[in-house]
C-alpha cells in the first residue's frame, strides 16, 4: 500500500508520500524507508502507487525505473508519452502468473512557459498493458486541483482538507510548509487504521517559478519553506533528525538516487550531501567508423 497526495494551485505543486513498502499479497511490511518520489528537471514530481519493483528479476525499484526513464525527456509532454510507452513494454515483459501488476503514476508540475501541468499514467483495468495516460485538470471554477493515490480518503473532512483548507493555507505567512504539515499530518490520521500506510513521509514541493536551485531544506531544524526554489523535505516519525532525506532526481540524461543530507548538530550550517549515480548520458564514440569520411 502506497499513501500518496499532490495538490496543485496556480503558483506551487505539493507531493507528499510515505515510506512504507508492503507486500502485496499478505500486507507484511517490507521496508519502512522506501523511496517513492523522483524530482524530474527540477520542474516536475512525480510518484507511484502499486508495483514496487518493475523487473521479472525483481531487483529494479519502480522508482529508480521512473528516473532513468524520463530523465532524457526535456518536456512534459514527451515524458508522459515516453512514460506511458515505456510501462507499457516493461508490463509484457512481466509473467502472467504476477498477481498484481497495477501500477500508477503521477506527474506534476510546471511547463516552461510556468503553466500548471498534471498527467496520471495507469493501468488498472483487466489488461495490465493497457496503460492509459490522461491529463489531470482543475474541475470547472477551481484554481487548485488535488490527486490521491494508494489509499482512499477517510471520509469526506479529509477531502475539504486536500481541496479548500491547504489552498488557502498556502496564501498565508509561512503557508507552504504549514501545508506540508498538515498533509503529512493527514497521512498519519489514515496511517492509524490502515496498517500498509507508513508514517514517515517525504515531501516535493515546486514553485511555478524557480529563480534558485533546488535543496534539501531543514537540514538545520528550519522549517520554513521558500518560494524560489524546488525544494525537498523530510519528516520522521521520530521527530527532527540531522539525517534528511530526498527523492530520486532525473534530468538532462542524468539520473541520481539516495539522496541524503546531514548536519552537524553543534554547527547546522556544516553541512554534506550525497547521491548515488543510477544513469548518465551515453557518450559519443571516440572513433569514427572505418566507412566514414
Amino acid at each position: 500500500m502506497t499513501l500518496i497526495q499532490t495538490v496543485a494551485t496556480e503558483d506551487i505543486t505539493i507531493l507528499v508520500a510515505d515510506r512504507r513498502l508492503t507486500n502485496g499479497v499478505t500486507g507484511a511490511v517490507v521496508d519502512d524507508d522506501y523511496t517513492k518520489l523522483v524530482c524530474w528537471n527540477m520542474s516536475y514530481g512525480i510518484r507511484f502507487t502499486g508495483l514496487a519493483r518493475i523487473d521479472p528479476a525483481q531487483k529494479k525499484s519502480t522508482s529508480e525505473w521512473i528516473a532513468e526513464t524520463i530523465c532524457d525527456y526535456p518536456d512534459f509532454m514527451s515524458g508522459v508519452q515516453a512514460l506511458a510507452w515505456h510501462m507499457r513494454e516493461q508490463m509484457r515483459k512481466l509473467p502472467k502468473w504476477w498477481p498484481d501488476k497495477r501500477l500508477g503514476i503521477v506527474v506534476a508540475g510546471y511547463d516552461n512557459e510556468d503553466i500548471s501541468r498534471k498527467a496520471w499514467i495507469h493501468n488498472f483495468g483487466a489488461d495490465p498493458t493497457d496503460v492509459k495516460p490522461q491529463l489531470l485538470v482543475p474541475y470547472p471554477g477551481q484554481t487548485s486541483s488535488y490527486h490521491i493515490s494508494g489509499g482512499p480518503l477517510v471520509n469526506d473532512w479529509h477531502r475539504r482538507v486536500l481541496q479548500r483548507r491547504i489552498p488557502r493555507m498556502l496564501q498565508q505567512p509561512n503557508g507552504i510548509a504549514r501545508a506540508v504539515q498538515m498533509m503529512v499530518a493527514l497521512q498519519r490520521v489514515m496511517a492509524k487504521t490502515n496498517t500498509g500506510i507508513g508514517t514517515d513521509a517525504m515531501a516535493v514541493t515546486i514553485p511555478k517559478t524557480r529563480a534558485e536551485p533546488m535543496l534539501l531544506s531543514n537540514v538545520d531544524g528550519n522549517a520554513t519553506i521558500r518560494t524560489g526554489a524546488c525544494e525537498f523535505h523530510d519528516y520522521d516519525t521520530n521527530g527532527y533528525d540531522y539525517r534528511q532525506l530526498g527523492p530520486h532526481v532525473a534530468g538532462g540524461g542524468t539520473a541520481w538516487g539516495d539522496c541524503i543530507a546531514t548536519a552537524d548538530p553543534d554547527n547546522p550550517d556544516n553541512q554534506t550531501i550525497s547521491w548515488r549515480s543510477l544513469k548518465w548520458p551515453t557518450p559519443p564514440p571516440t572513433t569514427m567508423p572505418a566507412d566514414q569520411p
